[in-house]
Formats: C-alpha cells, structure tokens, sequence
C-alpha cells in the first residue's frame, strides 16, 4: 500500500469522524473542512506553527468580517457600506501580510469570508476553525505515520 494512499485513509477517517462529531456539537461541517483547508495553505513547515499560522490568520479574518458587520450595521447606505467596508478590510487583510504572523493571506480571507457566511456568527466561525487547524495538524501526524508504517513494512520485506 503506497504512503499517499495510507494518508488518504487516514484523512478520510477524520474527515468522517469530523462529520459526525461536528453534528453533535452543533458546529457545521464545512466551518471545519474549511479550517482544515487554511492549514493545507498555511506557508509553515513545521505542523504545530502552520497550525498557528492558519489559525491566527483565520481569528484576524474573523475580526475584520465582524468589524465590517458591526460598520455595517451602523451606516444604513449598502452601496457606500459596501464600498467603505469591503474596499478597506480588503486593503487591511492584504496589507497586513507583511507581518509574519499574518502572512497567510487566503487563511484571513478564508476566515473573513467564513464570517460573513455565518450572518456574522463570529463564536461559530472561531470554533470550528480551530477544529479545522486541529484535524489538519491530525492529518498532517496521519502522514507522517502513514510513512513510519510504509517504512517498517519494507524494512520486515527487506528481512524476509
């Protein structure tokens, strides 16, 4: 059995955990896969810092969604809101790149873009991001275990 089929089994089992965990938790499925998504795109090497990264750039999308909501909320002209509000936060979540902490630009879009998903539901968002990270950072763990097990099998063939 290849290593990459040994991750994929791996990942799909958390993924059907994930599904159903989610459900009794009463978070939604896709805010979770969406987490896990920016921990694939984080630019880290190191699993526990990609899985940091991806969530602190999620928490910052988080932010800035929410805080164009609330803006929102208080100017009741949509087409100057939406101008003002979009333009700007999408000026800030590209510009505040050039801190390393920050830097992921598609995990703050994605967790801006979560945000707005969830009619602002920011506890929503922040939650099942973090299980998103988490169950990336699981998988990543899935393929370097999968490789151990790869490798230890040929090693008993080698034997044999």
């Amino acid at each position: 059995m290849s290593e990459l089929l040994l991750a994929s089994l791996f990942s799909a089992i958390l993924a059907f955990a994930w599904s159903n965990i989610s459900a009794l938790g009463g978070i939604f499925v896709w805010v979770g896969f969406a987490g896990w998504t920016s921990f694939c795109v984080a630019d880290e090497t190191d699993s526990i810092k990609k899985m940091i990264k991806s969530y602190t750039c999620n928490l910052s999308g988080v932010f800035w969604a929410s805080l164009t909501i609330y803006i929102s909320s208080l100017i009741d002209i949509p087409m100057i809101t939406n101008l003002l509000t979009c333009g700007f936060v999408t000026v800030i979540l590209i510009y505040q790149s050039r801190f390393k902490m920050f830097s992921c630009v598609p995990c703050t879009f994605i967790g801006c873009f979560i945000t707005f998903g969830l009619n602002g539901d920011f506890k929503m968002a922040a939650i099942g991001l973090l299980c998103g990270s988490i169950l990336g950072y699981l998988s990543d763990k899935a393929g370097v275990l999968a490789f151990k097990i790869k490798t230890s099998d040929s090693d008993v063939k080698k034997v044999a």
